[in-house]
Order: C-alpha cells, then structure tokens, then sequence
C-alpha cells in the first residue's frame, strides 16, 4: 500500500517514478521502521517511516506526518533530476 501512495504523490508531483521499494528496519537494526526508497531515472532518495505511520495509512485515515515525509523526499529527487 505504501508503494502505491509514494507513486500517487509523485505522479501529483509530475516524477515518475522507475522504482519504489521498502527495506526492513530490522535489516538496518530498528525494528519499528521502515525505509521508503523512491527511484526516478538513475537517482534515489530515502525516507524513513516508522510502522505507527503504515498503520495509520492501512486504516484509511489521514497520516499527514507520512505525507510530509514523502514530499519531502520527492522534492529531493526532484532537485537531483534537474538538469
């Protein structure tokens, strides 16, 4: 579900993306997180996202701090994709 919410916020935001993909945090030593990795042509920026904010996300309601995270994470991609 998060794939398809980080693709939605980027399409608002005229990225497409080539690539969107989650990591375990219990891969990088914590276990209530996740990182977000948003891909666009050859660049790739991270965002870290805590579970309480995917499960907010799973149940429908507003996770205005996760959107933030995300936008935020695309307005670095972007500034990397400009010529």
């Amino acid at each position: 579900m998060i794939r398809e919410y980080a693709a939605d916020l980027a399409a608002q935001t005229g990225i497409k993306l080539s690539q969107v993909s989650v990591v375990e945090g219990r891969r990088v030593g914590c276990l209530d997180a996740y990182l977000l990795n948003l891909a666009s042509d050859d660049q790739l920026v991270s965002a870290l996202v805590y579970q309480s904010e995917l499960d907010e996300l799973q149940s429908g309601s507003c996770c205005e701090r996760l959107e933030l995270k995300i936008r935020a994470a695309l307005s670095r991609l972007q500034i990397l994709l400009e010529p």
